[in-house]
């Protein structure tokens, strides 16, 4: 696969050090079109927060199915489960839940 100089677009040699054509030094410029392809992809923030619109309770298991880009009826029923499991203690955790995390802006 040529390497292509960044200065004058001439092709090189796969592990040329200078260009053949300017004399640009690939080196420098194979470093750092690999530490570009090092760096993660930005990707868009998801934030939580509880949904104003698809509530039963406090719209906390429908803000969590859509962070989670999951069915909101399935995120409930394993509310429920959780929640005679646990012995009641992931009510606890429901509440604190609710408190803490913010309702969808409008």
């Amino acid at each position: 696969m040529p390497l292509y100089c960044t200065k004058c677009g001439a092709a090189n040699e796969e592990f040329a050090e200078f260009c053949k054509s300017c004399g640009d030094n690939l080196i420098e410029a194979r470093e750092k079109n690999t530490d570009k392809n090092d760096e993660p992809a930005q990707t868009s923030e998801k934030k939580l927060y509880r949904s104003r619109s698809n509530k039963m309770i406090t719209g906390l298991a429908a803000g969590l199915a859509k962070y989670f880009d999951m069915e909101v009826d399935l995120m409930r029923i394993l509310w429920v489960i959780a929640f005679f499991v646990s012995g009641s203690t992931i009510a606890i955790v429901y509440l604190i839940m609710a408190a803490v995390i913010p309702q969808e802006p409008e």
